[in-house]
């Protein structure tokens, strides 16, 4: 099971009485993307033919660590947490997002260390009003029993590549 990866996974579907699509980011684990949309269709709260994915990328690396998947617990340590913004522009009709995957040893610290790191937004986002809207333990997400986030060290930073397309999965044939 060396090969399986973690995904961070940006979905977006309908609900029954919604108006506009919703979003959320789920965390699975496979040994590619298409592996992972059986979890992903098992999570999805709305309704299941609009599902779709909008971006996912491999969570590799984070906030100064290596990231990996094994079966057995990391004993003790920081753990990855994922970390959601919310703000506004008053020249936009929306709330704007900023997701963050940071390292720490709770969610306080967790949303501490994610609010430093957007000091730096520049023009669009200089006049936003920023909260945290969520900050999940992503060890506690995980879609497959049994299987833990590993973090060790690793200085040297890597941008997280992602893909960014529709892949409609909700109404695929199993």
């Amino acid at each position: 099971m060396g090969g399986e990866k973690l995904f961070m996974v940006y979905v977006g579907g309908m609900a029954k009485g919604c108006h506009v699509e919703l979003h959320d980011v789920r965390f699975v684990i496979g040994d590619s993307i298409e592996a992972c949309y059986d979890d992903l269709c098992a999570q999805w709260w709305g309704t299941p033919q609009s599902l779709h994915l909008d971006c996912w990328g491999e969570v590799h690396w984070a906030d100064g660590h290596g990231v990996e998947v094994r079966d057995e617990p990391q004993q003790g340590g920081p753990k990855l947490w994922f970390v959601n913004l919310g703000g506004y522009d008053p020249a936009l009709f929306t709330e704007l997002h900023e997701n963050l995957l940071v390292v720490a040893g709770d969610a306080r610290a967790a949303k501490k260390r994610a609010l430093a790191q957007i000091e730096g937004w520049t023009a669009p986002h200089k006049d936003n009003v920023l909260t945290v809207e969520a900050s999940v333990d992503v060890s506690t997400q995980m879609a497959r029993p049994g299987r833990y986030v590993h973090l060790t060290p690793q200085a040297e930073k890597q941008p997280f590549a992602f893909e960014a397309r529709y892949v409609p999965i909700g109404k695929r044939k199993s």
